[in-house]
């Protein structure tokens, strides 16, 4: 996949899933893809926080730019690893539902289903905006999947929704966990009295 694919999918989502759908790229390529926009993603979301948030102090708590920083990398290392591993489970689960186990195709999916996530999170860099580009980017990526889970997995339609479900269990419970885990190992790293 190309960068320049990014903003067909976003505007012409049905002519560019069966582009998708016909190549016969290497996986690495798509990781690749899928890569940039993440690392994209990930630096807006930084300056967004380090630089606006960490202005202000939320519970009694102030969290400053280095916070924000450690945090953000280790999240970004963690987004990047999940990238191999979340296609795998995708389509590990897919016989589970009648579906086939191909991963390429998962990655595909993922990739394509990801690509208004990841755009919308580069919104994060304009405060209180970028949320609503963060929520519209969520909610069409979860459209994008659902329109072309059937066909990209192999799955028969009854069994679609059950697939859908399992999967987005899966995918949050991993995004919650590296958020976590970059939290709070920066969060231990810096106090009040370290703010940098």
């Amino acid at each position: 996949m190309q960068l320049s694919q990014a903003k067909a999918i976003l505007l012409q989502q049905q002519s560019e899933w069966s582009k998708v759908m016909g190549e016969t790229e290497e996986r690495q390529n798509y990781i690749n893809y899928a890569i940039v926009l993440t690392i994209l993603s990930h630096a807006a979301m930084f300056i967004g926080n380090a630089f606006f948030l960490s202005r202000f102090t939320a519970f009694g708590v102030h969290f400053g730019v280095g916070y924000y920083m450690v945090s953000g990398a280790i999240q970004l290392a963690l987004a990047i690893a999940s990238l191999y591993f979340i296609p795998q489970i995708m389509a590990a689960i897919a016989p589970s539902f009648g579906g086939e186990n191909n991963s390429l195709n998962a990655l595909k999916l993922y990739a394509f289903a990801m690509t208004p996530v990841w755009i919308g999170s580069i919104l994060g860099i304009i405060p209180v905006v970028g949320w609503l580009g963060a929520i519209a980017g969520a909610l069409y990526g979860v459209f994008l999947f659902w329109q072309h889970v059937t066909e990209a997995m192999q799955l028969p339609a009854e069994k679609k929704i059950g697939y859908v479900i399992v999967t987005f269990i899966a995918i949050v419970l991993i995004g919650v966990v590296i958020g976590a885990i970059g939290g709070g190992i920066a969060g231990a790293m810096f106090t009040t009295s370290q703010i940098l």
